[in-house]
């Protein structure tokens, strides 16, 4: 591993930092935050500090409001980028801080959810649970549990994450699959389980990150039951070094390796080993030696799905939806996991 290749193409990608829509709040700045700060905490060097500080500083008024947040109600996204504002606020805790992470939990109080109690993915994915809104809400739920201790919501994340693991496993795959819709209404939705029909790298991805970074925070036993139970239904699709974009069908063209859930996974491994959850680190630098191999140049992340998601009639959870999306280089929802990865061997 070349650490000074990394650490310039770091510093290249935040000197080059576009945000993602605009300027307006979303996940996709928010995990770069999240990583830019973990490279801070494990190296100290005070230009991580600043590229993170300067971010919310210029987003959030002294009031606590989002300056530039789109006017969506209730998407579990937009929580995401709490994670790295309380990072931030753990070491410098400004009023305005704390207000707009207040508004973020009284976001979450009011989020819509399904009729076994959990968050909906989205306002407008009605009754659906995501994997990937297991990581944009969950984590900074605990964090907040955590820091001010409000009643309640360690038994909210514990119950939720029970539910997660009940709906969202497959027994017949032994893999999670990305969604299930509550109603069994949308196109996608297996007519008895309400389970999409396949296992995507990067939803696997966010709930094994989801899963260390709640434990860190709060030590839910289920954190350490769904993180073992997955990293074991992975293992047979890891032979290669990394993940494939549908999971289960790594021998089916035109399939690809993915690098956002692989990184994803080796951060998780890393983590796992370091706070006490399971020692899987081995494997975890399989996978991060296989994207420094076969994904990254120097200049470039390559091998990265830059979306998917399932919502409409295009996005119906196949085999064929997942492949038409589009490869990209240097997207951030793989770059960010690729450098939280890296912080947690930097440290």
């Amino acid at each position: 591993m070349n650490n000074t290749q990394i650490n310039a193409y770091v510093d290249s990608y935040m000197a080059n930092f576009t945000p993602y829509k605009g300027g307006e709040w979303c996940y996709e700045d928010g995990i770069l935050m999240t990583a830019i700060y973990d490279m801070y905490k494990v190296s100290g060097v005070q230009k991580y500090y600043d590229f993170v500080m300067n971010y919310f500083d210029g987003i959030i008024g002294e009031d606590g409001s989002i300056l530039r947040k789109r006017n969506e109600s209730y998407n579990i996204d937009n929580i995401c980028p709490g994670i790295a504002l309380m990072k931030l606020y753990r070491d410098n805790p400004l009023p305005k801080f704390k207000k707009c992470m207040d508004y973020l939990y009284d976001q979450l109080m009011k989020h819509p959810r399904t009729k076994e109690n959990s968050f909906w993915h989205k306002e407008i994915y009605t009754n659906q649970v995501w994997m990937d809104g297991i990581y944009m809400g969950q984590v900074f739920y605990a964090m907040y549990a955590k820091e001010f201790g409000t009643a309640g919501i360690v038994e909210d994340i514990d119950h939720q994450l029970h539910v997660a693991d009940k709906r969202l496993w497959a027994p017949e795959k032994n893999l999670y699959m990305h969604a299930y819709d509550e109603a069994k209404v949308m196109q996608w939705a297996d007519p008895e389980t309400g389970r999409s029909p396949h296992c995507w790298s990067r939803a696997c991805g966010w709930v094994l990150m989801a899963m260390v970074d709640v434990y860190e925070e709060i030590g839910l036993d289920i954190c350490k039951e769904i993180l073992v139970k997955e990293v074991n239904s992975l293992k047979p699709y890891v032979t290669s070094g990394m993940l494939y974009q549908v999971v289960e069908e790594e021998n089916k063209e035109p399939n690809y390796k993915e690098t956002s859930g692989s990184a994803m996974m080796a951060y998780a491994l890393f983590k796992a080993k370091r706070i006490g959850m399971l020692d899987e680190y081995n494997l975890g630098m399989k996978v991060f030696d296989t994207i420094m191999a076969e994904e990254f140049d120097g200049t470039n992340l390559n091998g990265i799905c830059r979306v998917a998601g399932l919502d409409n009639k295009k996005r119906d959870g196949s085999f064929e939806y997942y492949m038409s999306e589009d490869i990209s280089s240097n997207e951030v929802k793989g770059v960010a996991p690729f450098i939280m990865a890296y912080s947690e061997i930097y440290g």
